[in-house]
C-alpha cells in the first residue's frame, strides 16, 4: 500500500463503487437471478487487499440500503466479502479454475448463511430477488418446510451471483496477465485500466439508459393517458351499466311501491319507521345542511363539519379532501357526478368518490362562498356565490364562461327542459335566465318579494314557496305563467325546500314540518315527530325511504316497513297486554289502563277515563258488538254502545259470582255464551248473568288458568302446571298432562288448525301437537322454545309469536316436525318491538295488531315478511397487497403471480331496517359459501391464492337459505408463478447441474489429490525401505566377506557380474536389481562356518569340505524368511550346482537349476578365478577364459558361458577397472 500512488486508490476505489451499484441497477432493470454488486468489491479488494475490499462493499451497501430498506443491513455481509476476497487473493486463488470456483462457492455459502438468518429474523423469509423468492415458493409448494425453503431460495441467488463474479474476475485477470505478457507492463496497472474501462462503459451506459428511460417516460406518459382514460371510460361504462341494472331492479322491485305509495298515502305514510342521525349515530356535526343520492345509492351529507358518505352502516368523512371541509350545498348532474359547494373553497367535483377538478377563484368564481347549484338543459352549470351567479362550462374543461355580477346570495335555483333558470337571492327577489341571459322575471312572479324557494316541476309547472306558509303553483303556457294553486300550510314557516318523488308527488319541506301536496291543491302534513325545525332538504332514496336533513337536528329517515308502530304514530309508548278493535276504535289493554287510538290519533272517551290505572288484561268484542275487558284486581267489564252512541258499562267482581278479581283470558263460545279465564277459575257468563264457574269442584286440577279454547265440541282450559282440562259437551272432564304427551304443564296458548282439524299448544318450554283423535306430541324439531302465541291463516301459513321475533312456517311442516330452519321475522325484517309474553293480539280481516313492549305494532299477514326488497351492490375497488385496483362484472381482473394478498370489500347499500343475508364464496378457493347477515359483513381477505382463474360472487338472500335478491361475480385471473413456467424449471436445473459439476470436481480432485499425496508418501517410503534393504543387504554381504579373509568384496564382484549376464540375457531392471541382491547374498550361509574352515589356508579335508558344503542350505535357512527379494534363497541354495548335475547339495542339471543359480554360479567360479586368494594369486585371464571354455557344459550353462566371454571380450567385465571401484567403495 506504501507503494501505491493515493489519488490512484481513491479514483479505482470510487470506480468500482459506481460498478457495484451500476451492476445491481442493471440486475434489477433486467430482473436477473444474481446481485451482480460485488465486482467493484471483489477487484478492489484484489488490487489494495481486504480494507479497501471491505470498505467498498460496506459503502455500496449503505447507499444502495437509502433507497431500499431491506439492504441497508448488508452492508455487514458486503464488507465482509470484501475481507475474504482480499485476504484469499493474497494466496493467488484466482491463477486457477478450481481455487476460483471453490471460492465462489464458499462466498455462496457465506452470504447465504449470513442472509437467511437477517431475512428469517427482519423480513419474514422475504429475499429482494424475485426468482429467490419463486425458488422459496416453489419449495413451499412442494411441501418443504419454511426454514428450508428460505435456505434453498437465497441459495440460488447468491450461487449464481459469486460464482458469476469470480468468474468474471479470473476472466478480467487472465486478460490482464496476457496483455502485461503482451506489453510487458506491470500487472496491477493493468488491472486498473480495466477497471477504469468497465467503469467508463457502465457509466455510458447508464446515461444511455437514462436517456432511453427519459423517452419512453413520456413516450409511456401520453399512452398511460390514454390507456388510463380508455380503462377508466370501461370502468364507467361497467359502472353506468352496472347502475343502470341496478337502476331498472330497483325499479321493478320498487314498482309497486312507485305506484301505490301514494293511493291512500294518509295510511301509507305511517308504516313508516323514524329513525334520527345526530352526533351519537356518527354525524360528527350534528346538523345536515344538504343531502343527495348518486345514481349509485350512495347518499352524501353536506355539513359545516365537512362532506360525509352513508352506506347504510355508517357515515364517512372526507377529511382528507381540503376543498370540502365546510359544504354549504350538493348537486347530482345527469352523468352522476356529485358537486360540493362549500362555505369557503368553492365547488369540487367528484366522481366515484374521487375529487377530479375544484372550481374557486383561481379559476373564475367571484367568491369561494357557493349557496347554490343547477344545470340548465344546455348543460351549463349555474354556481350561485355570496358576490355573483357564474356559469361554469365543463366543454374543453372546467371553466367560467359567465358570471352575473348583480345576482348575489342566491338561496334557491331550478332550472327547466326548456333552457329556463329560476332563482331567488337572500333579500326574496326573483331572477329569470333563458337560454344563457338574463331576462326580466315575468309578471305574474315579479311582485313576489318574500320568495325563499323555487322549483320547477317535471311537467314544467313552477313552484314557489315563500318565507311564510304559502306556496304558488305556476303552468307555463306560451312562456308565460299563469298561477293554478295557491295553498297555505297552516303551522308552516318558510318553505325551504320542493321535492319531487318518482312517482310525481311533491313534497314540501320547511322550518317546522314537512307536508305532501295533492291533487287540487290539498295536502297532508307527515308526523316527523321531534324533528321539526329548520328541514332544508329531503330526498327519496332507491329503496323507497324518506331521507330529511335539518341544519339544526341532523338527519331524520323513514324506513319503509311492512310494521306500522301504531303507538309512535300518537307518540308515546306503552307494554300492552291485549288489543281489540270494536266502535272503529283500537283498544289497547295496558298495565295503566285503556289507550283508544281512531286513525291515526290517541282518544279519550268515557271508558278510557273509567278504566285509567286499571291493568287491562284482555280485550274480546263478541258477536252482539259488545266488548268484555278482563282486568287484574278489577274483575271485569262489559261495554255495549247505547242509543245515544255512548257506552253503557258494567262492572263484575267477586261479589256477582266470579271468582276472584283477576283474570287473563275471555272466549265467545259458540252457543253465545261467555268464559273467562282467571287465577281461581273459569267464569262461563250468558248476558249479565254467571251461570257456571269451573274450579277444582269441577275436576280442574289447577284454578290458576292461563288460556282458552272451544274446539271440537269441548272446552279446553290451559293451567299454569295442570296441564289441560277437556270438558266435552256432556260435561265429561278429561286431564291432558306431560304422561299424555304435553312437553310441559304450563300451557300458555291452544290454537286450532283448520289443515288437519287439530289444535298447536303452546307450553312454558315448547309447542306441541294434538290431532284430531286426542294424541298429543311434541314439536321438538321447533327451533326455538320461548314462544307466546300462535296465529294461523286460511292459507295453511302459521306465525309462532314468541321472545325472539316471529317465526313463519307452513303448517303441515310443523305437524311433520322435521324442518328446523323456518323464517324468522324480527328487527332485522323491520318488527323493532319485542312482543309481550301473555298476550292477546286481535285480527281485522289481514292485519295483526301485536301487542309489544312499546305499544302496538301493525302487520299484514299476507306480506309480513315480503315486501319490495332491493339492494344495491358497489364494488369498484379490491385491494391488492395494500393497493387500490379497479374491478368490475364485466373485465378480468388481473392478478399478478406475485400478489399475496386480496381483500373484497363491496359496499351494500342497504338503508332500510331489515337486514338481508350475505352470501359469498371464491370459486376456485372456498369449498362451500359463506352466509351472515349484513350487519355482520366485513371485508373478506384471501392470502396466497394460487395460479388460476377464480370467481367472486355475492349474494343477498331474503333468508340464510333463502332466494337471490341481487347478486354479482367478479373474474380474477392471478397469472402463472415464474416457477410454474419450464424455462424456470430448466433454471433450477443449470443450477442444480452447476453445483453437481463443481461437487463431482471438487470431490474428485480432493480425492485425487489425497491419492496422489499417499501414492508419493507411499513411493518415498518405499524408497527409503529399498535404500534402507540395500544398505542391509551390502552390509550383510560385506559382513560375510569380512568373515572369509579369502573373499574381500567377493559378493559385490559377483553381483555386477550376475547383473551384466542378466542384462545380455534381457531381465527388466526390477529382475536385474532383484539378481543383483541375490547374489549379493550368496554366501551368507557362511556365516555358519567355523572360522578355521572358511579361513583355512591349506586344503580342506574332506570332513572340513562337507562342512563347507552345508552353507548353501545354511544360507538358503537364513533368507527364507527374508522377503524384500523375491527368491532370494535361490541364490544361496543352488549356485554350486553343476550344468551336468554333479554340483551340490542337490545334484540339479542343466535348466532345473533356476537361471538365476546358473548365472551366480559362473560368476561366483569366475570371481574365485580371477581373485587374489590366501592360498594362491589370481589366475591369469587366458587360463580363465580357457577354464570357462573347458568347463561350459559341464559345470557352466554353455549360454552362459558365451555371454560370459562376449562381456569379458568386449570389455563390459573389467576386472581390474571392478577391483579398483570395488576397493573405492569399500574405503568409503
Amino acid at each position: 500500500m506504501k507503494n501505491k500512488k493515493e489519488y490512484m486508490i481513491i479514483f479505482v476505489t470510487v470506480a468500482a463503487l459506481l460498478i457495484d451499484i451500476l451492476g445491481r441497477e442493471f440486475a434489477v432493470k433486467f430482473v436477473l437471478p444474481v446481485w451482480t454488486d460485488s465486482i467493484g468489491t471483489f477487484l478492489v479488494a484484489y488490487l489494495y487487499g481486504p480494507v479497501c475490499g471491505a470498505f467498498v462493499g460496506f459503502t455500496n451497501n449503505i447507499i444502495y440500503g437509502i433507497f431500499v430498506e431491506q439492504e441497508l443491513i448488508y452492508c455487514v455481509v458486503g464488507s465482509m466479502l470484501g475481507i475474504i476476497v482480499g485476504i484469499y487473493s493474497k494466496k493467488r486463488v484466482f491463477d486457477k479454475q478450481f481455487t476460483t470456483m471453490t471460492l465462489g462457492m464458499g462466498l455462496a455459502l457465506f452470504s447465504t448463511v449470513m442472509a437467511v438468518m437477517v431475512n428469517a429474523l427482519l423480513y419474514s423469509g422475504n429475499i429482494s430477488n424475485v426468482w429467490g423468492n419463486q425458488v422459496m415458493l416453489l419449495c413451499v409448494d412442494k411441501g418443504l418446510p419454511k426454514f428450508i425453503s428460505y435456505i434453498a431460495g437465497q441459495f440460488c441467488v447468491e450461487f449464481m451471483d459469486k460464482m458469476l463474479t469470480v468468474e468474471i474476475m479470473y476472466l478480467l485477470l487472465k486478460i490482464a496477465h496476457y496483455i502485461r505478457k503482451k506489453l510487458n507492463k506491470r500487472f496491477k496497472t493493468i488491472t486498473q485500466i480495466i477497471i477504469l474501462a468497465v467503469v467508463m462503459a457502465g457509466v455510458c451506459c447508464g446515461k444511455t439508459e437514462k436517456t432511453a428511460v427519459a423517452q419512453n417516460k413520456s413516450v409511456q406518459t401520453s399512452k398511460a393517458g390514454y390507456t388510463s382514460e380508455t380503462k377508466a371510460g370501461k370502468v364507467s361504462k361497467a359502472n353506468s351499466e352496472n347502475n343502470n341494472s341496478e337502476n331498472n331492479n330497483s325499479e321493478n322491485n320498487n314498482s309497486e311501491y312507485k305506484s301505490e305509495l301514494y293511493s291512500e298515502y294518509k295510511s301509507e305514510l305511517y308504516s313508516y319507521i323514524q329513525k334520527q342521525y345526530s352526533k351519537d349515530e356518527g354525524l360528527l356535526s350534528g346538523e345536515a345542511n344538504d343531502i343527495a343520492q348518486t345514481k349509485d345509492g350512495k347518499l352524501w351529507i353536506g355539513t359545516y363539519a365537512g362532506l360525509f358518505k352513508y352506506d347504510g352502516v355508517k357515515f364517512a368523512c372526507f377529511q382528507d379532501i381540503s376543498s370540502v371541509k365546510s359544504v354549504n350545498c350538493l348537486y347530482v348532474d345527469e352523468e352522476g357526478r356529485l358537486w360540493v359547494g362549500t362555505n369557503d373553497n368553492g365547488v369540487t367535483i367528484f366522481i366515484n368518490e374521487d375529487a377530479v377538478n375544484v372550481v374557486d377563484d383561481q379559476n373564475g368564481l367571484l367568491s369561494n362562498s357557493v349557496k347554490k347549484i343547477v344545470c340548465d338543459s344546455h348543460g351549463n352549470y349555474y354556481i350561485g356565490t355570496s358576490e355573483a351567479l357564474s356559469v361554469v362550462s365543463l366543454s374543453g374543461g372546467v371553466k367560467v364562461t359567465k358570471t352575473f355580477k348583480n345576482i348575489k346570495n342566491v338561496v334557491s335555483m331550478t332550472a327547466d327542459d326548456n333552457g329556463n333558470v329560476a332563482g331567488v337571492t337572500e333579500r326574496g327577489e326573483m331572477f329569470w335566465i333563458s337560454d344563457g341571459k338574463l331576462i326580466n322575471t315575468p309578471k305574474a312572479v315579479s311582485k313576489f318579494k318574500d320568495c325563499n324557494e323555487v322549483y320547477f316541476s317535471k311537467a314544467g309547472q313552477l313552484y314557489i314557496g315563500t318565507t311564510g306558509n304559502s306556496i304558488y303553483i305556476f303552468d307555463m303556457e306560451s312562456k308565460k305563467l299563469k298561477l293554478k294553486h295557491k295553498i297555505r300550510i297552516s303551522g308552516f314557516e318558510s318553505i325551504n325546500y320542493f321535492y319531487q318523488a318518482d312517482n310525481d308527488k311533491m313534497f314540501v319541506c320547511s322550518d317546522t314540518g314537512v307536508a305532501v301536496l295533492g291533487k287540487n291543491g290539498s295536502y297532508y302534513k307527515i308526523n316527523t315527530n321531534n324533528f321539526n325545525s329548520s328541514i332544508d332538504s329531503m330526498l327519496v332514496d332507491y329503496q323507497g325511504n324518506l331521507w330529511f336533513s335539518s341544519s339544526r337536528l341532523g338527519l331524520l329517515e323513514m324506513c319503509k316497513s311492512s310494521f306500522e308502530e301504531v303507538f309512535q304514530n300518537i307518540g308515546m309508548t306503552a307494554v300492552v297486554n291485549s288489543t281489540e278493535k270494536w266502535d272503529g276504535i283500537l283498544f289497547c289493554g295496558t298495565d295503566d289502563g285503556l289507550v283508544a287510538v281512531k286513525g291515526r290519533k290517541k282518544v279519550s272517551n268515557q271508558l278510557t277515563r273509567q278504566l285509567q290505572n286499571v291493568r287491562v288484561r284482555c280485550l274480546k268484542a263478541d258477536s252482539k258488538n259488545t266488548l268484555w275487558i278482563a282486568t287484574t284486581e278489577m274483575g271485569i267489564y262489559k261495554v255495549t254502545i247505547n242509543k245515544n252512541g255512548g257506552y253503557d258499562i258494567k262492572n263484575f267482581t267477586d261479589k256477582q259470582g266470579i271468582p276472584g278479581m283477576r283474570f287473563r283470558n275471555i272466549i265467545e263460545c259458540s252457543d253465545g255464551r261467555i268464559m273467562i279465564a282467571g287465577d281461581y277459575g273459569v267464569a262461563i257468563m250468558s248476558g249479565d248473568r254467571v251461570v257456571n264457574v269451573l274450579d277444582s269442584k269441577n275436576g280442574i286440577l289447577n284454578e290458576k288458568s292461563l288460556c282458552l279454547l272451544e274446539h271440537k265440541d269441548a272446552y279446553y282450559v290451559g293451567s299454569d302446571g295442570g296441564g289441560i282440562t277437556k270438558i266435552d259437551k256432556n260435561g265429561k272432564v278429561t286431564q291432558i298432562t306431560k304422561k299424555d304427551g304435553l312437553s310441559s304443564d304450563v300451557v300458555l296458548r291452544m290454537v286450532s288448525e283448520t289443515v288437519y282439524g287439530g289444535m298447536f299448544i303452546v307450553t312454558s318450554n315448547g309447542l306441541c301437537y294434538m290431532s284430531k283423535d286426542g294424541k298429543v306430541k311434541s314439536l321438538d324439531k321447533f327451533p326455538y322454545s320461548n314462544n307466546y302465541d300462535i296465529v294461523c291463516n286460511k292459507n295453511g301459513i302459521c306465525w309462532v309469536l314468541g321472545s325472539a321475533g316471529i317465526y313463519e312456517a307452513k303448517i303441515k311442516e310443523m305437524i311433520k316436525n322435521v324442518r328446523s330452519d323456518y323464517l324468522l321475522i324480527n328487527s332485522k325484517h323491520g318488527l323493532r318491538a319485542s312482543l309481550v309474553a301473555n298476550s292477546w293480539p286481535c285480527r281485522e280481516s289481514g292485519a295483526l295488531y301485536l301487542c309489544c313492549d312499546t305499544g302496538v305494532v301493525k302487520v299484514n299477514m299476507s306480506d309480513g315478511s315480503k315486501g319490495d326488497d332491493s339492494y344495491r351492490m358497489i364494488m369498484n375497488y379490491v385491494e391488492i397487497d395494500g393497493e387500490k385496483v379497479a374491478i368490475d362484472r364485466i373485465d378480468t381482473l388481473k392478478m399478478s403471480a406475485d400478489s399475496r394478498q386480496i381483500t373484497f370489500a363491496p359496499e351494500i347499500l342497504n338503508y332500510s331496517v331489515k337486514d338481508p343475508y350475505i352470501s359469498v364464496k371464491l370459486e376456485g378457493h372456498d369449498t362451500k359459501r359463506r352466509t351472515c347477515l349484513l350487519s355482520e359483513f366485513n371485508k373478506i381477505t384471501y392470502t396466497d391464492l394460487k395460479t388460476g382463474r377464480y370467481v367472486f360472487k355475492i349474494s343477498i338472500l331474503d333468508g340464510y337459505d333463502g332466494n337471490v335478491i341481487e347478486s354479482g361475480s367478479y373474474i380474477i385471473d392471478k397469472e402463472n408463478e415464474m416457477y410454474q413456467y419450464w424455462w424456470f424449471r430448466l433454471y433450477i436445473c443449470i443450477i442444480a447441474g452447476l453445483v453437481l459439476i463443481w461437487l463431482t470436481w471438487f470431490i474428485t480432485r480432493t480425492c485425487m489429490q489425497r491419492t496422489m499425496l499417499k501414492q508419493k508418501l507411499e513411493l518415498e517410503y518405499a524408497k527409503k525401505q529399498i535404500k534402507m534393504s540395500n544398505e542391509t543387504i551390502l552390509s550383510i554381504a560385506r559382513t560375510v566377506d569380512a568373515k572369509d579373509s579369502n573373499t574381500s568384496q567377493h559378493s559385490y564382484r559377483v553381483s555386477e557380474y550376475s547383473v551384466a549376464i542378466a542384462k545380455r540375457l534381457g531381465f527388466s531392471d526390477e529382475k536385474c536389481e532383484n539378481l543383483r541382491k541375490m547374489a549379493l547374498l550368496h554366501d551368507i550361509g557362511k556365516i555358519g562356518i567355523p572360522d578355521a574352515i572358511l579361513n583355512k589356508p591349506a586344503k580342506l579335508t574332506d570332513e572340513e569340505y562337507k562342512i563347507m558344503k552345508t552353507h548353501v542350505t545354511l544360507g538358503a535357512d537364513i533368507l527364507k524368511d527374508f522377503t524384500l527379494i523375491d527368491n532370494v534363497n535361490i541364490g544361496a541354495l543352488y549356485h554350486h550346482e553343476k550344468y551336468d548335475g554333479t554340483g551340490y547339495c542337490y545334484g540339479l542339471k542343466g535348466e532345473d537349476i533356476p537361471i538365476e543359480a546358473r548365472i551366480i554360479g559362473i560368476a561366483d567360479a569366475f570371481d574365485a578365478m580371477t581373485a587374489n586368494r590366501v592360498y594362491r594369486k589370481q589366475l591369469d585371464i587366458d587360463y580363465v577364459t580357457n577354464e570357462l571354455k573347458r568347463c561350459s557344459g559341464t559345470q557352466f550353462d554353455p549360454k552362459l558361458v558365451k555371454i560370459m566371454l562376449s562381456l569379458m571380450d568386449e570389455g563390459i567385465i573389467d576386472v581390474e577397472s571392478l577391483y579398483a571401484r570395488s576397493k573405492g567403495e569399500t574405503e568409503e
